[in-house]
């Protein structure tokens, strides 16, 4: 990497670029390019994810500082557009394929190849995957145990499926690589675990606003609301994005809470961040995603109270939250005293209802009875909770939408014994030298499990890629608390 950097230090716009991309700015670019390319077809979007994977490229080329591969981490999953109408999830039986162009898919994996490939080659040659190995990892073991769980799901199953070890191993990999890289990253940067936060809630922010552009469409062509005589019903199956649909999605905007709650309590920004997690809530609204919803919510509860007690914004915070809850609680009364029946007008609207069936006790149930079938390497991650007749082509549609019975029916008790190993370590890492700011890194891993108590997040690739970044960022922002204070952005 010499010659490169040599490069870098000889033309003054190589240095540029590269002080560019240490900057705000750089998140900010990537997350509006992101959000151009995500709300249209392939005749935009290509272009641009190439422009994109150009800027991994330069970073894995000339960048003195590893921290801006946190940006293309955690957003240029999101550049991806669909090629089909915002409905065809659902058309399509849970066809993700069918929003793909034929022709995108050689683009798709030759950028995969020069993305992925240049950054880990980076990361190898530059000694931070060697460092990060040599590091005390705290994560290390109970990761490996739940590599061998997802290989081992379903082994000795009646109905064993070979794709059960393909998941498996696409499920360990991207876990336990991006935690590695992540790790890595860290060793060779300066200030990441700020820098990690503002990609994250700029992630959160290309999904709200393409979320928006999607939902204007809809409502334009008439098919977001549906009016009825006694209330409102959001039209969220019609609302697809290439990478996602609306439960994804909202889960997303949650993510961003704790981080920009992290920025809050410790950047010069604090109202700004503050402002965003009521905001990035409101878009939970919009999509009807009730999981989120209230995860969401609860977080911002929580994180708002923990804001107030300790930081270098701490005044400033007690004034946003104290202004925000009381605006939002006389706001309520107001509404409430003048249109009695809101709050069952809010319950049909966003199905907060006993007679709304979701069809989780089914999946559940189902999921149960397979631990009990084959309780010690589970039924396998291919079995789900749908009969064959009904499951949809989309593999995560047919999952048991809750992590403890994904767990135990899909891998056993070998499974749920190596996640517990995990979590173990998760709540170690969590009390030991407790800090406000760890919290709120963990809090992105702990908002993810929450929700995945509803549906399958935690098995999804690009939340296992945020999931692994703030892993690794709190284990960051715990070894360095007693010896130094990062300085703001």
């Amino acid at each position: 990497m010499g010659i490169f950097a040599a490069w870098r230090e000889k033309y003054k716009f190589i240095k540029l670029l590269v002080e560019a991309q240490k900057t705000i700015w750089y998140p900010i670019l990537f997350a509006a390019l992101c959000i151009i390319s995500g709300v249209n077809n392939y005749t935009v979007y290509i272009p641009i994810m190439w422009v994109l994977v150009s800027f991994v490229l330069f970073s894995a080329l000339f960048t003195d500082d590893n921290k801006v591969f946190f940006v293309p981490l955690c957003m240029i999953y999101f550049a991806l557009g669909s090629d089909a109408a915002t409905n065809m999830f659902y058309e399509s039986s849970g066809d993700f394929l069918a929003s793909i162009h034929p022709s995108t898919v050689g683009n798709l994996i030759a950028m995969g190849v020069v993305a992925v490939g240049s950054f880990v080659a980076r990361l190898i040659l530059d000694g931070s995957v060697v460092a990060a190995l040599n590091g005390k990892r705290r994560f290390t073991m109970g990761i490996i145990a739940m590599d061998v769980a997802f290989l081992l799901n379903g082994i000795f199953s009646s109905s064993y499926d070979p794709f059960n070890i393909a998941f498996g191993a696409m499920t360990a990999a991207v876990l336990t690589l991006v935690y590695i890289l992540a790790c890595g990253i860290t060793e060779k940067s300066e200030e990441p675990v700020k820098y990690g936060c503002i990609s994250m809630l700029c992630a959160a922010y290309t999904a709200l606003i393409q979320i928006l552009i999607v939902v204007y469409r809809l409502n334009l062509a008439g098919l977001y609301c549906t009016v009825y005589s006694d209330g409102i019903i959001l039209n969220r199956n019609a609302i697809t994005l290439g990478w996602g649909v609306s439960t994804v999605v909202g889960a997303v905007l949650v993510l961003g809470i704790p981080a920009a709650m992290y920025l809050a309590k410790n950047c010069k920004a604090s109202f700004l961040s503050f402002i965003s997690c009521p905001i990035l809530l409101l878009g939970t609204l919009i999509i009807d995603s009730r999981g989120p919803m209230v995860v969401g919510a609860a977080a911002f509860i929580v994180f708002s109270v923990l804001c107030c007690i300790k930081g270098a914004n701490r005044v400033a915070m007690r004034i946003y939250v104290a202004s925000f809850f009381c605006l939002a609680i006389g706001a309520s009364i107001f509404v409430i005293s003048n249109h009695p029946d809101i709050l069952s007008d809010i319950a049909l609207t966003f199905r907060f209802n006993l007679n709304h069936v979701s069809g989780r006790n089914d999946l559940w149930d189902d999921g149960m009875a397979d631990f009990f079938r084959q309780p010690i390497f589970g039924a396998g991650f291919s079995d789900g909770g749908y009969p064959i007749e009904l499951k949809n082509k989309n593999f995560y549609s047919n999952m048991y939408h809750c992590i403890i019975v994904q767990w135990l029916g899909a891998t056993g008790i070998v499974g749920m014994l190596s996640f517990l190993w995990h979590a173990t370590d998760f709540v170690k890492l969590f009390f030991k030298k407790f800090t406000i700011d760890k919290l709120f890194l963990l809090g992105i891993p702990a908002v993810t499990l929450a929700m995945s108590l509803f549906d399958n997040f935690f098995f999804y690739p690009h939340f296992q890629i945020f999931y692994a970044i703030f892993l690794a960022l709190a284990e960051y922002s715990h070894n360095i608390s007693n010896n130094t204070n990062e300085g703001a952005i």
